[in-house]
Protein backbone atom coordinates (compact mmCIF):
# COMPACT_ATOMS: atom_id res chain seq x y z
CA UNK A 1 0.00 0.00 0.00
CA UNK A 2 2.80 2.06 0.74
CA UNK A 3 4.28 1.92 -2.69
CA UNK A 4 1.00 2.36 -4.20
CA UNK A 5 0.46 5.86 -2.74
CA UNK A 6 3.99 6.61 -3.32
CA UNK A 7 3.04 6.30 -7.01
CA UNK A 8 -0.15 7.54 -6.75
CA UNK A 9 1.76 10.88 -5.46
CA UNK A 10 4.31 10.71 -8.48
CA UNK A 11 1.92 10.14 -11.34
CA UNK A 12 -0.30 13.12 -10.05
CA UNK A 13 2.65 15.37 -10.25
CA UNK A 14 3.69 13.89 -13.65
CA UNK A 15 0.71 14.26 -15.21
CA UNK A 16 -0.41 17.58 -13.93
CA UNK A 17 3.06 18.68 -14.89
CA UNK A 18 2.25 17.08 -18.72
CA UNK A 19 -0.89 19.14 -19.04
CA UNK A 20 0.55 22.41 -17.72
CA UNK A 21 4.16 22.10 -19.40
CA UNK A 22 5.40 23.94 -17.23
CA UNK A 23 8.52 21.63 -15.33
CA UNK A 24 9.55 19.64 -17.85
CA UNK A 25 9.70 22.00 -20.70
CA UNK A 26 11.41 24.82 -18.21
CA UNK A 27 14.26 22.28 -17.74
CA UNK A 28 14.71 21.16 -21.18
CA UNK A 29 14.92 24.75 -23.13
CA UNK A 30 17.07 25.42 -19.97
CA UNK A 31 19.72 22.47 -19.97
CA UNK A 32 19.76 23.28 -24.10
CA UNK A 33 20.45 26.99 -23.75
CA UNK A 34 23.22 25.94 -21.18
CA UNK A 35 24.57 23.50 -23.21
CA UNK A 36 24.72 25.63 -26.45
CA UNK A 37 26.35 28.46 -24.76
CA UNK A 38 29.00 25.67 -23.50
CA UNK A 39 29.52 24.94 -26.71
CA UNK A 40 29.86 28.23 -28.44
CA UNK A 41 32.45 29.64 -25.52
CA UNK A 42 35.13 26.45 -25.44
CA UNK A 43 34.64 25.23 -28.77
CA UNK A 44 36.48 22.69 -28.29
CA UNK A 45 38.28 19.97 -30.45
CA UNK A 46 37.49 16.76 -29.85
CA UNK A 47 40.12 15.57 -28.12
CA UNK A 48 39.14 18.53 -25.43
CA UNK A 49 35.98 18.08 -25.79
CA UNK A 50 35.92 14.10 -24.39
CA UNK A 51 38.20 15.51 -21.31
CA UNK A 52 35.27 18.52 -20.78
CA UNK A 53 32.11 17.05 -21.26
CA UNK A 54 31.82 15.20 -17.75
CA UNK A 55 31.83 18.12 -16.11
CA UNK A 56 29.61 20.47 -18.51
CA UNK A 57 27.32 17.54 -18.63
CA UNK A 58 27.33 17.50 -14.46
CA UNK A 59 27.04 21.30 -14.38
CA UNK A 60 24.39 21.46 -16.62
CA UNK A 61 22.47 18.51 -14.68
CA UNK A 62 22.58 20.45 -11.48
CA UNK A 63 21.65 23.42 -12.81
CA UNK A 64 18.40 22.26 -14.79
CA UNK A 65 17.80 19.90 -11.81
CA UNK A 66 17.20 23.29 -9.60
CA UNK A 67 14.61 24.60 -12.15
CA UNK A 68 12.72 21.40 -11.03
CA UNK A 69 13.35 21.10 -7.84
CA UNK A 70 12.29 24.69 -6.95
CA UNK A 71 8.49 24.06 -8.77
CA UNK A 72 8.30 20.20 -6.39
CA UNK A 73 5.31 21.56 -4.19
CA UNK A 74 4.16 24.70 -6.27
CA UNK A 75 0.73 22.34 -7.32
CA UNK A 76 0.38 22.27 -3.74
CA UNK A 77 1.04 25.71 -2.76
CA UNK A 78 -1.01 27.42 -5.73
CA UNK A 79 -3.87 25.19 -4.36
CA UNK A 80 -3.19 25.48 -0.63
CA UNK A 81 -3.26 21.77 -0.41
CA UNK A 82 0.18 21.14 1.13
CA UNK A 83 -1.91 20.57 4.29
CA UNK A 84 -4.33 18.26 2.72
CA UNK A 85 -1.46 16.36 1.31
CA UNK A 86 0.18 16.12 5.28
CA UNK A 87 -3.66 14.39 6.27
CA UNK A 88 -3.34 11.95 4.08
CA UNK A 89 -3.16 8.72 5.46
CA UNK A 90 0.09 7.80 4.62
CA UNK A 91 3.41 8.07 6.32
CA UNK A 92 5.81 10.83 5.79
CA UNK A 93 8.25 9.34 4.35
CA UNK A 94 5.69 8.03 1.53
CA UNK A 95 5.17 11.50 0.43
CA UNK A 96 8.69 11.85 0.27
CA UNK A 97 9.30 9.28 -1.70
CA UNK A 98 6.36 10.11 -4.19
CA UNK A 99 7.69 13.50 -4.64
CA UNK A 100 10.91 12.16 -5.26
CA UNK A 101 9.99 9.83 -7.94
CA UNK A 102 7.33 12.23 -9.70
CA UNK A 103 10.73 14.47 -9.66
CA UNK A 104 13.55 11.76 -10.53
CA UNK A 105 11.48 10.75 -13.68
CA UNK A 106 11.35 14.51 -15.11
CA UNK A 107 14.90 14.97 -14.51
CA UNK A 108 15.79 11.48 -16.60
CA UNK A 109 13.78 11.93 -19.07
CA UNK A 110 15.64 15.42 -19.76
CA UNK A 111 19.05 13.32 -19.27
CA UNK A 112 17.72 11.50 -21.49
CA UNK A 113 17.36 13.78 -23.97
CA UNK A 114 20.33 16.26 -22.96
CA UNK A 115 23.58 13.05 -23.47
CA UNK A 116 23.04 12.64 -27.22
CA UNK A 117 22.56 16.32 -27.84
CA UNK A 118 26.22 16.88 -26.09
CA UNK A 119 27.53 13.70 -27.98
CA UNK A 120 26.44 16.09 -31.43
CA UNK A 121 26.68 19.36 -30.04
CA UNK A 122 30.43 18.89 -28.58
CA UNK A 123 31.54 16.10 -31.67
CA UNK A 124 32.25 13.56 -29.29
CA UNK A 125 32.65 10.44 -30.46
CA UNK A 126 31.78 7.87 -27.68
CA UNK A 127 28.46 6.70 -28.82
CA UNK A 128 29.75 2.96 -27.41
CA UNK A 129 29.63 4.70 -24.06
CA UNK A 130 26.22 6.04 -23.94
CA UNK A 131 24.57 3.54 -22.01
CA UNK A 132 27.39 3.44 -19.60
CA UNK A 133 27.75 7.30 -19.24
CA UNK A 134 23.85 7.04 -18.97
CA UNK A 135 24.19 5.21 -16.08
CA UNK A 136 26.44 7.11 -14.32
CA UNK A 137 24.26 9.96 -14.67
CA UNK A 138 21.14 8.37 -13.29
CA UNK A 139 23.23 6.88 -10.57
CA UNK A 140 24.02 10.26 -9.69
CA UNK A 141 20.76 11.68 -10.06
CA UNK A 142 19.57 9.33 -7.39
CA UNK A 143 21.01 11.43 -4.88
CA UNK A 144 20.87 14.71 -6.32
CA UNK A 145 17.00 15.32 -6.23
CA UNK A 146 16.75 13.03 -3.02
CA UNK A 147 18.59 15.58 -1.22
CA UNK A 148 17.25 18.47 -3.57
CA UNK A 149 13.44 17.30 -2.56
CA UNK A 150 14.13 17.04 1.07
CA UNK A 151 15.81 20.59 0.65
CA UNK A 152 13.08 21.83 -1.41
CA UNK A 153 10.62 21.66 1.55
CA UNK A 154 12.95 22.96 3.84
CA UNK A 155 12.70 25.71 1.89
CA UNK A 156 9.40 26.18 0.41
CA UNK A 157 8.31 29.26 2.95
CA UNK A 158 11.05 31.11 2.65
CA UNK A 159 10.97 34.18 0.49
CA UNK A 160 14.11 33.62 -1.83
CA UNK A 161 13.52 29.99 -1.73
CA UNK A 162 15.52 29.02 -5.24
CA UNK A 163 18.38 31.03 -3.96
CA UNK A 164 18.24 29.62 -0.63
CA UNK A 165 17.60 26.38 -1.97
CA UNK A 166 20.71 26.72 -4.57
CA UNK A 167 23.12 27.56 -1.35
CA UNK A 168 21.86 24.66 0.32
CA UNK A 169 22.31 22.24 -2.35
CA UNK A 170 25.54 22.60 -3.77
CA UNK A 171 27.91 22.02 -0.87
CA UNK A 172 25.62 19.22 0.24
CA UNK A 173 25.47 17.56 -3.31
CA UNK A 174 29.41 18.11 -4.04
CA UNK A 175 30.92 15.20 -3.23
CA UNK A 176 28.27 13.19 -5.19
CA UNK A 177 28.95 15.37 -7.96
CA UNK A 178 32.61 14.91 -7.98
CA UNK A 179 32.34 11.21 -7.68
CA UNK A 180 30.02 11.24 -10.69
CA UNK A 181 32.28 13.92 -12.83
CA UNK A 182 35.39 11.35 -11.88
CA UNK A 183 33.38 8.14 -12.82
CA UNK A 184 32.55 9.67 -16.28
CA UNK A 185 35.80 11.12 -16.91
CA UNK A 186 37.34 7.70 -16.41
CA UNK A 187 34.74 6.17 -18.36
CA UNK A 188 35.24 7.94 -21.78
CA UNK A 189 39.18 8.12 -21.09
CA UNK A 190 39.36 4.31 -20.55
CA UNK A 191 40.21 4.23 -16.82
CA UNK A 192 38.84 2.35 -13.92
CA UNK A 193 35.56 3.60 -12.66
CA UNK A 194 34.52 0.95 -10.10
CA UNK A 195 35.74 2.75 -7.15
CA UNK A 196 33.96 6.25 -8.13
CA UNK A 197 30.68 3.70 -8.88
CA UNK A 198 31.08 2.61 -5.14
CA UNK A 199 31.45 6.04 -3.68
CA UNK A 200 28.33 7.62 -6.00
CA UNK A 201 26.20 4.41 -4.35
CA UNK A 202 27.96 5.01 -0.80
CA UNK A 203 26.33 8.59 -0.92
CA UNK A 204 22.88 7.69 -2.72
CA UNK A 205 22.32 5.19 -0.15
CA UNK A 206 22.92 7.47 2.80
CA UNK A 207 20.56 10.31 1.18
CA UNK A 208 18.04 7.87 0.36
CA UNK A 209 18.15 6.38 3.58
CA UNK A 210 17.92 9.89 5.42
CA UNK A 211 15.74 11.90 3.59
CA UNK A 212 12.43 10.41 4.20
CA UNK A 213 13.11 10.44 7.84
CA UNK A 214 14.32 14.01 7.51
CA UNK A 215 11.26 14.92 5.69
CA UNK A 216 9.10 13.42 8.05
CA UNK A 217 10.32 15.78 10.88
CA UNK A 218 10.59 19.22 8.84
CA UNK A 219 6.81 18.80 8.09
CA UNK A 220 6.08 17.80 11.77
CA UNK A 221 7.56 21.17 12.33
Amino acid sequence: MMFIAAYRIAWKDMMGDFRRRATLSSMLFFAVAVLVIFQAAFDPDRAEARRLLPGLLWVTILFTSLVGLGRVFQAEEEDGAFEGLLLAPAPRGVIFLGKWLGNLVLTLIVEAGLLPLAFILFNVEAWDAFFPLLGILVLGTLGLTALGVLLAVMTQAARSRETLLALLLLPLVAPLLIAGVQAASALLQGGEIGDWLRLMVIFDIVYLALAPWAFGWLVEE
